[in-house]
């Protein structure tokens, strides 16, 4: 594969991320390998359940890793992805704030801890159907995504914030991605596609 057709998916669940993913780790690895994939992030939900055998699994088969979680932050989705091992340690302890926030299986996080824990050593994109951006995009309009925008770049900053956009042949994908493309170009921030897989 050449490298100006590399494609690395960073938002993908497992089945440890329950009615949210299916797969096992070493599944998706499989399947990510056979597609050609250039790297894969595992991101399941609210912690980081599958790493190690996510981890065993790309090892055996030379694939590169991105380790990462799908935070339910304040009723929205963000995709928290690690930036190397320091990355990897906050995002730890972000998630085990959360958790001990909360109660079993419904852990309590907001942007404002989140982001105290992994500002500068974490990449947070902005989610899919879930995320803060699509849902005040459906709900109030492209001022409102700004604006959403425009505070999970105060918070994480602008090097840090991801717009994501994705195309599951939904008659409103190219609607929905045309939009939110507009609202990362207003605000100066760059998007990555996904397949929230």
């Amino acid at each position: 594969m050449s490298p100006a057709s590399e494609y690395a998916e960073l938002h993908c669940r497992s089945q440890f991320s329950f009615l949210h993913g299916a797969s096992s780790p070493e599944r998706l690895v499989e399947v990510a390998h056979e597609l050609g994939l250039s790297a894969l992030a595992l991101t399941d939900r609210n912690g980081l359940y599958g790493v190690v055998r996510f981890a065993q699994a790309a090892r055996e088969v030379g694939m590169r890793t991105v380790f990462g979680a799908e935070v339910s932050c304040a009723g929205s989705d963000l995709v928290v992805i690690a930036d190397g091992p320091s990355g990897y340690v906050a995002l730890s302890q972000a998630l085990t704030d959360g958790q001990m926030r909360g109660t079993k299986s419904h852990p309590v996080f907001d942007v404002a801890s989140l982001a105290e824990r992994v500002r500068g050593q974490c990449f947070v994109l902005t989610g899919a159907h879930d995320g803060p951006l699509v849902r005040a995009l459906h709900t109030d309009g492209p001022r409102a995504a700004r604006r959403s925008l425009e505070l999970l770049v105060e918070a994480f900053g602008r090097d840090r914030v991801l717009v994501e956009v994705w195309n599951h042949g939904d008659p409103l994908d190219v609607w929905r991605n045309d939009a939110l493309v507009g609202v990362a170009a207003e605000c100066d921030v760059e998007t990555i596609a996904t397949n929230d897989v």
